[in-house]
This record gives C-alpha cells, sequence and structure tokens, in this order.
C-alpha cells in the first residue's frame, strides 16, 4: 500500500467499533500507508475537513492497545446520510477533492447499514481528477439480533 489511508466511524457506538479502528489503523501501518487519517464525526466531519492524524495519536503498542478496549467512538460519529448524487453532487465534488488533496488511496468506513449506504454512493461515483479513485472499504458491524429486540452495544459480536 502506498499514500495515505482515511478511517471513519459512523452510526452507534458498538462494543467493537475502537477494536475495529484498532484493526484497520494497524493493518495500514503494516502494509505501508504513509499517514493514516482519522475523520472526525464521519463523513459529515471529513466534508468540514476535520480530521486526526492517527499516527501521531497512536504512535506506540499502548495507545493502540487501550482503543481496543476504550468505550464509545474514538473518533466521534454521525448519522448523516450523502445525498442522492443525481439531486446533489456537491458533497461528492468536495470529497473527491479532499481525498486528491491528501493523497487518500483507500477509505474504510467502520459501522452498519449507512455506512454501506455512503460507501455504496461513494463507489458509484467519479473522481473529480485524473487520479485512481480511491479504495473504499466497509468495515461492518455484525449486530446480534435476540428475541423480537435487538440489544445495542454490548450484545455485539
Amino acid at each position: 500500500m502506498a499514500k495515505n489511508v482515511i478511517i471513519g466511524q459512523s452510526g452507534g457506538p458498538t462494543a467493537v467499533i475502537n477494536s475495529s479502528l484498532a484493526g484497520v489503523y494497524k493493518a495500514a501501518i503494516s502494509l505501508g500507508a504513509e499517514k493514516v487519517y482519522g475523520m472526525q464525526y464521519g463523513i459529515e466531519g471529513l466534508l468540514k475537513e476535520e480530521m486526526l492524524e492517527l499516527n501521531v495519536l497512536l504512535n506506540d503498542r499502548m495507545s493502540i492497545e487501550l482503543l481496543k478496549r476504550t468505550p464509545s467512538s474514538y473518533l466521534g460519529s454521525c448519522r448523516y446520510k450523502l445525498p442522492d448524487p443525481d439531486v446533489d453532487a456537491t458533497p461528492f465534488v468536495k470529497l473527491f477533492t479532499l481525498f486528491d488533496k491528501y493523497d487518500i488511496c483507500a477509505l474504510f468506513y467502520i459501522g452498519g447499514n449507512d455506512s454501506m449506504d455512503t460507501i455504496a454512493k461513494l463507489s458509484r461515483q467519479r473522481p473529480v481528477s485524473d487520479r485512481p479513485h480511491p479504495r473504499l472499504r466497509l468495515c461492518r458491524q455484525v449486530h446480534c439480533h435476540y428475541f423480537k429486540g435487538s440489544h445495542p452495544g454490548f450484545l455485539r459480536v
């Protein structure tokens, strides 16, 4: 892997959302990513260019181990839904401009159904420059449903 990676979290904070972040971060570093950015408050924060350099924040093994055990969403979350690109392409142009600006070669989005929707919409769009489309990946959280309800947060796999 070359260049830079960006990771976001979206939806409700679950018991594994930060472990997923730690795993994606470690894999990106081991595959040679120069910088790993974190979206503050998901895709909504990225549209405001609110990002963290995870290389600075997670610069030792202890930081990564603590992250895996930290409750809630380390990067902050959102429930923002991208619009239909045929109706409003503005956010897509902004996002692909940011991918170019920060030399993003891969985007990982950790979450559930709305996160899948975000990645699906982004994957159908064309970049605004001649650069290759960033690789878009979703780290899907699997929800455990018992009886007729879901137990958010603590009963997730």
